[in-house]
Order: C-alpha cells, then sequence, then structure tokens
C-alpha cells in the first residue's frame, strides 16, 4: 500500500504542477506575448495564449513529476537509515 500512496502522491503532484505551469505561461503570453512567440515559437494561426498553456502544462508536468519523485527518494533513504539504525540497536542492546 505504501507504494500506491507514494505513486499517488506523484501523481498528484504532476497534475497540480501541470496546472500551475498552464496558469503561469498564459499570464505570461498575456503579459509579454512576443517573448511566448520568441521562446516557444507558435504555429502562425494558433492562439497565443492557449498554445502557451499546452507548453506550460508539458513543463509543469515534467518538473513537478520530477520533484515529487526527488522528494520522495529522499523520504525513502530517511526511512532505509532509520531502519538500518534501528536495527543496529536491536542488534547490540547495552
Amino acid at each position: 500500500m505504501t507504494f500506491l500512496r507514494y505513486f499517488s502522491y506523484i501523481v498528484a503532484a504532476a497534475f497540480v504542477s501541470a496546472a500551475l505551469g498552464a496558469l503561469f505561461a498564459a499570464l505570461i503570453s498575456v503579459t509579454s506575448p512576443e517573448f511566448v512567440k520568441g521562446l516557444f515559437g507558435p504555429p502562425g494561426n494558433a492562439p497565443l495564449t492557449r498554445y502557451a498553456m499546452a507548453v506550460g502544462m508539458i513543463w509543469g508536468l515534467f518538473l513537478g513529476t520530477a520533484v515529487m519523485g526527488f522528494s520522495l527518494l529522499l523520504v525513502t533513504c530517511v526511512q532505509i537509515a532509520h531502519l538500518m539504525r534501528k536495527r543496529s540497536e536491536q542488534a547490540s542492546p547495552q
């Protein structure tokens, strides 16, 4: 069950990051359309805000998944270290 819980954390973080990335990119496209045109290179007939939201959502998804995966890796390493220390304390009672 722990694996499923951690996996659901990663998926939830990815979706939240995708939404935040889309909102941030939409805000940037409204405030500075020439920056988005130079950075993303949208097709000529595509609405700029929608295109920026799509690209921001994709980057948010990638970054959110990576950050949450790294965070869970650190938590797992701490748990393993705690178990190893507990096992060594039990093996050598004083």
